[in-house]
């Protein structure tokens, strides 16, 4: 995150950040997960029965690596590459244009030398994913 910061810096380039909202429910399950009826919304006529989970839900253990894998995928599959020491950034050049873009947890920090980049990037996201648009970074993690 540091290297991102000093690097946008150093580029004269702004940062932008976009969260992902109800993040914990974008993710797939690729496993069985089983969770029992909640008190207030079990099923009379059958109370002892369980629900079988096909997407990840908040406080699951599995939650965030789901979520991450899907962002990733889908931002692979878009050409960009994924950080050779860092596997939460990725980068895409065209020509001597490029965009930056780290992923932490739900939020996503991005910059470029292009605004069109960024615009596309927005877009490309918002299409796939529920995002709120946070504009311009001034405070992230304590920095």
């Amino acid at each position: 995150m540091r290297l991102l910061l000093a690097y946008a810096c150093m580029c004269n380039f702004k940062l932008s950040q976009m969260d992902v909202k109800s993040a914990f429910l974008n993710g797939f399950l690729n496993e069985e997960v089983y969770v029992s009826q909640p008190l207030a919304f079990e099923d009379h006529l059958y109370p002892n029965h369980v629900f079988n989970l096909k997407k990840a839900l908040y406080g699951l253990k599995q939650a965030p690596r789901q979520l991450y894998e899907r962002l990733s995928n889908f931002i692979l599959s878009k050409g960009y590459a994924r950080g050779v020491v860092d596997k939460t950034f990725f980068i895409r050049k065209h020509a001597s244009d490029v965009i930056l873009v780290q992923v932490y947890v739900d939020d996503i920090i991005f910059g470029s030398n292009n605004n069109s980049m960024c615009e596309e990037f927005v877009a490309t996201m918002q299409g796939e994913f529920k995002m709120s648009m946070m504009g311009e970074l001034t405070y992230f993690l304590g920095l």
